[in-house]
């Protein structure tokens, strides 16, 4: 009775996700012309949401202090620093910011 489990490329999958997103497509239609249950494509649907949905921004609090008077720090750089403190780390940012090197420092700090 039971029958041999067919497996589909991800090439098809993903023509089937793309038709049945166009404005006026039925699931079902689309299915049905391609001989598969709409409860599968339902689900390639899902999965696809899912690979593709980003992950939500975490944000982690900061607290903005007042530099101590006696810094070790010349004048010239005191001026242009960024100073994050983590639980499990103190991060000094000094000149120019790499916006996407600082967040991936950060992303690598994140609790997991």
């Amino acid at each position: 009775m039971g029958g041999q489990r067919r497996t589909y490329s991800k090439s098809f999958k993903l023509q089937l996700i793309k038709e049945s997103s166009q404005r006026g497509a039925s699931i079902a239609g689309v299915a049905l012309a391609h001989g598969i249950n709409a409860n599968l494509l339902h689900k390639w649907r899902r999965q696809h949401e899912k690979r593709n949905t980003p992950a939500p921004t975490a944000l982690i609090p900061i607290a903005v202090v007042p530099e101590p008077v006696a810094s070790t720090l010349p004048a010239a750089e005191r001026s242009n620093a960024i100073e994050i403190e983590l639980p499990r780390a103190r991060i000094t940012v000094r000149g120019a910011v790499d916006l996407d090197a600082l967040q991936t420092v950060l992303a690598a700090l994140r609790p997991r």
